[in-house]
Parts: C-alpha cells; sequence; structure tokens
C-alpha cells in the first residue's frame, strides 16, 4: 500500500497534532485541511484528518479509525 504523507507519528505539536513536511506528501494540492488520507511510514501508519497546513509547508493532523476514514467523503488517495 502506499502512503499520501510519510511522517513519524511520534511527532507532535503544540497542540497535540501530529505533524508532517508538505514535501513528504505523494500528492501535496491534495493535503488540504478535511482531507482523509493515509500517514506515517511502511511499517506504522494510519488514517488522518488533516487539521491545517501552514504557510511554511507544515502538516497538521490528527489520527483517526478506520470506520471513521471509510465514512469519510474527502479521501485523498496515493494511487
Amino acid at each position: 500500500m502506499e502512503l499520501d504523507l510519510g511522517a513519524d507519528l511520534s511527532c507532535e505539536d503544540d497542540d497535540g497534532l501530529n505533524c508532517a513536511l508538505l514535501s513528504k506528501a505523494v500528492h501535496p494540492e491534495r493535503v488540504k485541511p478535511g482531507a482523509v488520507l493515509r500517514a506515517g511510514a511502511d511499517r506504522s501508519w494510519s488514517w488522518a484528518r488533516v487539521v491545517a497546513v501552514d504557510e511554511d509547508g507544515q502538516v497538521h493532523f490528527q489520527q483517526i479509525r478506520g470506520a471513521e476514514a471509510a465514512t469519510s467523503g474527502h479521501l485523498a488517495s496515493a494511487s
């Protein structure tokens, strides 16, 4: 499975959200607030909902359950 956003899932911002760099996205144009995507690394990944994208290219997201991702109409798929 291909990830949408490469991220270290142990990295958190001051608000407790996960964060990653937009440059690590397969399709950066799809990474916007509300988008649901697969974030992480090959061995450790999670469904995630994008909360914000900063002007400097930092993506803030929260991990969500697969059931929530499946019901979202905002999936950004890497394929």
